[in-house]
């Protein structure tokens, strides 16, 4: 039976300075757009803030890969790969971003909506490898305690 496990103090800190953070750009163009009126009021989701949110959580998780001592080298592997497939998407969906300032033949709605569900799949993503890094960590200290 899987049990809950507490969130480690690692994860607090992902979740603070690296989601919370990465999301301070969505969260104040939703505030502002508060604050204007109605016909004047802006896009409340843009393509630009959500990858840059993507690629931020992207890059975190691929960072912290560096650090693993594990032996599970597949694994890891599985991960870079993963992670760098997703910037390199991001990084498309980032040119598709600034084609559509000079050109009407972009979707840009398309492009929001592919950015908020890439970026939900690399929230989901990211909280697996901090699992993942959590546990090696418990195990390699299990090991070393006498």
């Amino acid at each position: 039976m899987n049990s809950l496990r507490p969130i480690s103090a690692d994860k607090w800190r992902w979740l603070l300075f690296t989601v919370v953070f990465g999301m301070v750009p969505i969260f104040l163009r939703l505030i502002i757009s508060s604050f204007m009126i109605e016909e004047h009021r802006i896009v409340l989701f843009s393509s630009a803030d959500l990858i840059a949110f993507g690629i931020v959580l992207q890059v975190s998780v691929f960072n912290e890969m560096k650090h693993v001592n594990d032996d599970d080298v597949l694994w890891r592997q599985l991960f870079l790969g993963f992670s760098a497939l997703f910037m390199a998407i991001f990084a498309a969906l980032y040119v598709l971003t600034l084609i559509a300032e000079v050109s009407s033949y972009i979707r840009l709605d398309l492009v929001v909506k592919s950015s908020m569900v890439l970026d939900f799949t690399s929230f989901l993503l990211c909280w697996a490898v901090y699992d993942k890094m959590n546990r090696v960590g418990a195990n390699n200290q299990d090991l070393e305690t006498p």
